[in-house]
């Protein structure tokens, strides 16, 4: 377990107070409930925003002695494209037929 600080507005941490008093457990355990709660692994949504942060680079075979070659290399845009459409993660799951079923 690793401790943590953080500034509350005076407000929130009332309620904070309040809640945990309520439900009969300590401000630190409210806390990490409703953190647990919040941040769940979803490896889709995390794979989607890997890909939205994606930037794309100038390849080093669009450049040919510093001057950019247009035809060696897609541009850097359609390169990402091209990255996010591939990515197994972020394609549908195919629904397969039930062979005894027909």
């Amino acid at each position: 377990m690793h401790r943590t600080q953080i500034y509350l507005q005076d407000n929130l941490h009332s309620r904070l107070r309040t809640r945990a008093q309520n439900i009969g457990v300590s401000v630190s355990e409210l806390i990490r409930r409703t953190l647990d709660t919040e941040i769940k692994s979803d490896p889709l949504a995390d794979a989607a925003a890997f890909f939205e942060r994606l930037t794309p680079l100038t390849g080093f075979s669009s450049r040919i002695n510093g001057e950019v070659n247009t035809d060696a290399a897609p541009t850097p845009e359609a390169y990402v494209r091209a990255l996010r459409v591939q990515s197994r993660l972020l394609r549908a799951p195919k629904k397969t037929m039930d062979r005894d079923a027909s």
